[in-house]
């Protein structure tokens, strides 16, 4: 785990988990949310797909994504004029491990300082030791 700002955050996943997400904190400038890539098809509810993006306005606070062995790759993106950005000027992430081993990721979107978070999300693997160091 890193404080150290990024785009994009992976995780070696040596076993299938369950991976929930749960919204934290999220700025009310622009619709935030928390993509999620993986080579294999990710399934939440009855929705499979490799690209899965969480919305602060259509998804749940909490959710839970069955998730193959593999590379997770999270990042977050916003939307701005009706369209979908990520990866953009300012945008960055930073993870940090909980003490009971859930992640925290901290995002700034592309327009406000790297510093800054507008979208806070805690990442819960079940099991636990699904991800590999």
């Amino acid at each position: 785990m890193s404080l150290i700002p990024q785009q994009s955050v992976e995780f070696s996943l040596a076993f299938p988990p369950q991976v929930t997400v749960r919204r934290e904190l999220h700025s009310d400038l622009r619709d935030q949310g928390l993509l999620l890539r993986h080579r294999r098809a990710m399934t939440v509810g009855d929705i499979s797909a490799k690209e899965l993006v969480l919305w602060s306005t259509t998804s749940p606070i909490e959710v839970t994504v069955f998730v193959p062995v593999g590379s997770l790759i999270v990042w977050n993106v916003w939307r701005d004029n009706a369209a979908m950005h990520g990866l953009l000027g300012n945008a960055m992430i930073r993870d940090f491990e909980l003490p009971d081993g859930a992640v925290m990721l901290e995002c700034s979107d592309g327009h406000a300082p790297r510093e800054s978070t507008d979208l806070r999300v805690e990442l819960r693997f079940d099991p636990a030791r699904a991800q590999e160091p």
